[in-house]
């Protein structure tokens, strides 16, 4: 046998080496749903596992029933589009502040709280180059309200200033 031939046999090899990993690695399940190849590539059993999953957000739909007032007044707000869960939910559970236990009355399965902290609104509201600078509202198109919070009244809570549930400035009291 000539030496030329040793390169094709390697090559061989491999090519059926990677079919027979390919076989016992991927399951047989495993296929695009509806002829759609460009993303709709996944486990068919994976499908009733995503059903069975525990919810653990609920959405403004569930806050909404003890706090329609807070519902009502980001309906117009720039915040119109963020639920409840992604400011309020406590990730340490000693800072739990609901006067109500939503895990035992209803099943609830996150910590809720109120946190005025600036690292809060800094998530979503400091400069960043990658960040959008407008979103889509039911006004139109706005511009995205972002700050740098060296130079933007470091130091305070944004809650002292600004009203969250409508996205604008504390009016006084009258």
């Amino acid at each position: 046998m000539s030496h030329a031939w040793r390169p094709v046999f390697v090559v061989l090899a491999v090519v059926a080496a990677i079919v027979v990993m390919r076989v016992i690695l991927v399951p047989s399940d495993f296929t695009a749903k509806d002829g759609d190849y460009k993303y709709q590539w996944h486990r068919l059993s994976a499908e009733q596992v995503s059903k069975d999953f525990t919810v653990k957000h609920r959405g403004r739909d569930f806050c909404g029933q003890c706090h329609p007032n807070h519902i009502e007044k980001m309906k117009d707000s720039g915040h119109q589009n963020i639920q409840c869960e992604n400011c309020h939910v406590m990730y340490e559970p000693a800072k739990k502040s609901h006067p109500i236990n939503l895990k035992e009355d209803f099943g609830y399965l996150l910590n809720i709280g109120i946190d005025r902290s600036r690292e809060l609104c800094k998530r979503c509201h400091a400069e960043l180059s990658y960040r959008p600078k407008t979103y889509t509202s039911s006004k139109g198109t706005e511009k995205f309200k972002q700050i740098d919070p060296t130079k933007h009244n470091p130091g305070i809570e944004c809650a002292m200033c600004h009203d969250v549930h409508s996205a604008g400035f504390k009016t006084a009291a009258k």
